[in-house]
């Protein structure tokens, strides 16, 4: 057996005990770790020779491999099971008397932490920060053994987890009497142009026996660098106790934190005893007023703000759950370009740094802690106790995240107490111990619920609390009329649903109409069962002003939960841009509406549709522009106007005669005709074989035929008949009654057919969730017939719906109040002639974290983009660096993620490159493909800043 010494050079982290101030030590190098549960890993002696060598964060299962068959809602990755991490650990002799703690930002989950074989500590939850004192575990001048045993069997998810340390970890060493963990406070009680009185709580702990004199020094720096304030005060910390000192500062002239300008200030603190300096520690803070109004929306230094937000989960595509400074900051560039200002962490507490970038950016955060309050929480049929646990972790996120000015919204968590009560009639009893724990630690921000059942309104579960989020179609509304004076933010909306570049005639007929294909239409027509378009969520904000602004779900695809291909897929398909941020055709949509005074000009689809010619292509031009005009190869195809809606069909049905097997009292046949009550039609009750029938009065050619239910048409078994004598019937469409998709769909049923007929009919069989035969509304048309729902889309898009194709440019021309902002054109591309590689940034920093994201492109002779692309490619790199990972945003692709080779997706894929740690030098990424000239693209990794 292979034992480690404590003298094995490269395994040991040796500190030095020089300085006499507590310290902070970045603990993420030498890490070893196996994915198992091996007896006796937790103790010092024990063989780890063969074990991997990780740095943390780490993730152990996005390396995969993929189970094709596995479960598509948390991503089809091995993230389930138990791994343990181990690392030697060297403190100087001279030390020995401190306080020794461990920081984790985030282990997934179930972590247990030993020292020498030692339990230390443990955590529940796998979001939430947590300390562990190692202190009476540690040999000071020897060495010791961390060892990390973490366990997601038992881990509940609705989306792919991760798995193992994936944040941060830090060593701390400190002083008898130190500044607490998350112990700083920062509060502007008050703030005008002139003044701003800013107060700084400062949390001692005294682990002596004991009691101390301190004396407390805090500096105040402003965003220019400059020294703005400066206090000192004394304080006795009580043996073995808590003390908690306060200084106030008269700001002049303080420099707004905002949206448009994120000034930040430091609070620089320095605790002393006995006239020595032991610990300082920076506190970033920004100086800002904000108020949601249940009238009028979210005000920031007061002006209305509208908040544009998206919800994002935690992975990081092809990274995985491991957190990235620079993979998260490249996530919020992209986002912000498109208009963002707003950031939901759904459903839960983001890494310590994604508030930093907030911070810094400008970007308003609603900061939430749980998805729901069993299962994804972390509790398992009840445990741990609800109380504790919850006061533990909103003490946890709380004081971690108190002091960052991004933050505006504390969140209990998502879909909540939706029932009057839970299972043990404790919601509104436990929504209140929610907003109470949060409350304990910060007063100063509302704490809000993303709720989801309008009937909660019903009761008063919510009276409660300071806010509350919904999620989609007008749910709110209802919660609205019952408590009109508490604010509201609509906390996910859309959850519209398409594939990057992947099109396909004919559009669908209802924003549920999927393909048979696990793709979804890139032609930005469909959504979620549950919920809406963008546009259709524009409109319902615009209407309701009251509405503080909206979090779309989601801007980015994320692995996981992959509606509505569940057990096809391995990623989701809801992301406004795609799991390696290339951008989907809704990005522009969005851009154009929330960015009105940018130039946005963009046209879709591609111009690829051999053996098409002649056909009609729809085309779409998303333009903050009111109008642009179309050219196909020069010859103008017109000028479209945003809010020009087509004219209605002519309903053939309106002037027909309807007539049925039987009807109930007062709801005939004719009723589901336009020039009826409008009631609709109802059989009786027992009529064992109902048939509703309309008599077009003479024969007409028929294009579509539209069906409206009562509840969703997915209910309804039928078949649509037609006849031209009433006596030979020919069958246009049939179908059985489903409950695909799953959790919600559209009432009305669009047939779209090619058929001559005077009569018509519907003939129904079984039914489905007490659904039973009847109609609302029968409607035919000799023309293509658009559901009535996509007609928002022309108030914010601009439509061409039949281009015939042909092959060559087609070009779009923007105007804005009768003024051109812009063109943009697309043009048929030839067959692959090379690769074009484009990093989004060709410098990095050789740290062992930074990372650059190049993306590769299959172009034509004339650099045209091809789009339907998908060439297999080999990587390789040369110089100090590695492929960190490599995905095209693929919903259905189950090749690995961290491998030297990717397929092309429409043309493209991303390929992110991660530089050694300490090793400057140029980095060389190359690219092959059969039957192209390899590319490559020349990387610089600078030396890290000392």
């Amino acid at each position: 057996m292979r034992t480690h010494s404590a003298l094995a050079v490269g395994l040991l982290v040796l500190f030095s005990a020089a300085q006499a101030e507590a310290r902070e030590q970045d603990f993420n190098r030498g890490w070893k770790f196996h994915r198992g549960d091996p007896a006796d890993a937790q103790q010092v002696v024990f063989d780890d020779f063969a074990w991997q060598d990780v740095r943390t964060p780490h993730d152990w299962a996005i390396a995969g491999p993929f189970d094709p068959n596995g479960d598509g809602g948390t991503g089809k990755l091995p993230w389930r099971g138990v791994g343990w991490y181990r690392k030697w650990l060297m403190l100087d002799r001279r030390e020995e008397g401190s306080q020794v703690y461990l920081d984790f930002d985030g282990v997934m989950a179930s972590p247990r932490v030993y020292v020498n074989g030692e339990l230390a500590g443990e955590w529940d939850y796998g979001y939430t920060p947590f300390r562990v004192d190692i202190t009476r575990h540690v040999r000071f001048g020897r060495a010791n053994v961390v060892a990390v045993r973490v366990d997601t069997t038992r881990l509940y998810s609705r989306w792919y987890p991760g798995a193992g340390i994936y944040r941060q970890v830090e060593l701390v060493v400190s002083p008898p009497l130190h500044l607490s963990h998350h112990g700083t406070q920062i509060t502007t009680p008050t703030i005008s142009d002139d003044e701003a009185v800013v107060v700084v709580a400062s949390e001692l702990e005294n682990h002596q026996a004991k009691n101390r004199d301190a004396e407390v020094v805090v500096r105040l720096v402003g965003p220019d660098g400059a020294v703005a304030s400066e206090s000192a005060e004394s304080v006795e910390v009580v043996a073995h106790d808590k003390a908690v000192v306060e200084h106030r500062f008269r700001l002049a002239d303080p420099r707004r934190w905002d949206v448009d300008d994120p000034a930040l200030y430091t609070a620089q603190t320095e605790l002393r005893v006995a006239g020595h300096t032991v610990e300082r520690r920076e506190t970033r803070f920004g100086v800002r007023e904000f108020a949601f109004t249940p009238d009028d929306g979210f005000w920031l230094n007061g002006r209305r703000v509208q908040i544009r937000g998206v919800n994002l989960h935690h992975d990081l595509g092809p990274l995985g759950a491991a957190f990235n400074r620079r993979a998260a900051e490249r996530q919020l560039d992209i986002m912000q370009e498109m208009g963002v200002n707003a950031l939901r962490t759904a459903h839960n507490p983001p890494a310590q740094e994604v508030l930093d970038l907030c911070d810094e950016r400008g970007i308003v955060v609603w900061d939430e802690l749980f998805d729901k309050w069993d299962g994804t929480a972390g509790r398992v049929d009840g445990e741990p106790g609800f109380d504790g646990f919850m006061q533990r972790h909103a003490a946890s996120l709380v004081r971690r995240d108190r002091n960052h000015p991004s933050v505006v919204v504390w969140s209990v968590g998502n879909e909540i107490g939706n029932q009057p009560y839970d299972a043990e009639g404790k919601s509104r009893e436990r929504l209140r111990t929610a907003r109470d724990a949060f409350r304990v630690h910060d007063t100063s921000r509302p704490v809000a619920l993303g709720c989801f059942i309008p009937q909660t309104a019903d009761s008063d579960i919510l009276a409660d609390l300071d806010l509350t989020g919904w999620n989609y179609q007008r749910r709110y509304a209802r919660f609205r009329d019952r408590f009109p004076q508490t604010p509201i933010l609509y906390s996910e909306t859309a959850s519209a649903l398409s594939t990057r570049g992947w099109y396909e005639l004919p559009l669908p007929n209802s924003k549920c109409d999927y393909p048979s294909v696990p793709q979804v239409n890139a032609y930005e027509f469909s959504s979620a069962p549950w919920s809406d378009l963008a546009e259709v969520e524009f409109e319902r904000l615009r209407k309701d002003s009251y509405l503080a602004g909206e979090f779309v779900w989601t801007g980015f695809d994320y692995l996981g939960e992959p509606t509505p291909f569940p057990s096809q897929a391995r990623s989701s398909y809801f992301g406004i841009v795609d799991l390696v941020g290339l951008p989907k055709d809704r990005y522009y949509l969005y851009r154009s509406h929330w960015r009105p005074d940018v130039p946005t000009v963009h046209l879709a689809p591609h111009w690829n549709w051999s053996g098409l010619e002649g056909v009609g292509v729809p085309v779409t031009v998303y333009t903050n522009g009111d109008s642009a005009e179309l050219f196909l190869n020069g010859r103008s195809l017109g000028v479209r106007n945003k809010g020009e809606r087509p004219a209605a069909l002519e309903d053939l049905a309106a002037s027909a005669s309807a007539t049925a097997s039987t009807h109930a009292d007062g709801r005939p046949a004719g009723d589901a005709l336009a020039a009826g009550q409008g009631r609709g039609w109802r059989p009786e009750p027992d009529d064992p074989s109902p048939v509703f029938e309309v008599d077009l009065r003479e024969p007409r050619p028929l294009r579509t035929i539209v069906l409206e239910f009562p509840k969703e048409s997915k209910l309804y078994g039928l078949r649509v008949e037609a006849s031209d004598d009433g006596e030979a019937w020919e069958t246009l469409f049939a179908k059985r009654a489903s409950l695909e998709p799953r959790w919600g769909g559209v009432n009305e049923l669009i047939v779209r057919t090619d058929a001559t007929a005077q009569r018509l009919r519907v003939v129904f069989g079984p039914c489905l969730e007490g659904a039973s035969p009847s109609l609302d509304r029968f409607a035919a048309y000799a023309d293509d017939f658009e559901s009535e729902y996509y007609l928002p889309t022309y108030d914010y898009r601009l439509r061409w719906n039949e281009v015939p194709y042909e092959p060559g440019e087609l070009r779009a021309v923007a105007y804005k109040d009768g003024q051109e902002i812009g063109s943009t054109s697309v043009r048929t591309a030839g067959p692959p002639a090379r690769l074009a590689l484009t990093p989004d940034r060709a410098e990095i920093v050789s740290d062992g974290e930074d990372v650059s994201f190049i993306t590769v492109s299959a172009v034509d002779a004339d650099g045209n983009v091809c789009p339907l692309a998908d060439n297999a490619l080999a990587l390789s790199l040369v110089g100090p660096g590695r492929i960190a990972g490599a995905d095209a945003g693929d919903p259905l692709s189950v090749d690995p993620l961290q491998d030297n080779r990717v397929s092309l997706f429409h043309g493209q894929a991303v390929i992110v490159v991660r530089a050694d740690e300490g090793l400057g030098g140029n980095l060389s990424l190359r690219v092959s493909t059969p039957g192209l000239p390899e590319a490559s693209v020349l990387l610089s990794a600078g030396r890290p800043a000392e």
